[in-house]
């Protein structure tokens, strides 16, 4: 269940700078509200985020599921 938690907030923070924000510089409030493993939080925190950082704004809509699946693809690698 928290895999699909941690795709939804990849997904929305490439849609959606506003939360992109609150992700990149509020990532420890967005690991406490949601239902993440330590293994993700760690993942947000140490790949995801850095990911983030180095997105345009905004990611293009026709750019947006390919980012998205790297970001998820990254989030899954150990």
């Amino acid at each position: 269940m928290s895999q699909e938690v941690l795709r939804d907030i990849i997904d929305k923070a490439v849609a959606d700078y506003g939360f992109r924000l609150a992700v990149m510089h509020g990532v420890d409030d967005v690991i406490a509200a949601s239902d993440l493993s330590d293994a993700e939080a760690t993942a947000l925190r140490g790949k995801i985020v850095p990911e983030l950082k180095t997105l345009p704004d905004p990611v293009e809509p026709a750019d947006r599921p390919s980012v998205q699946s790297k970001l998820a693809d990254l989030s899954s690698e150990t």
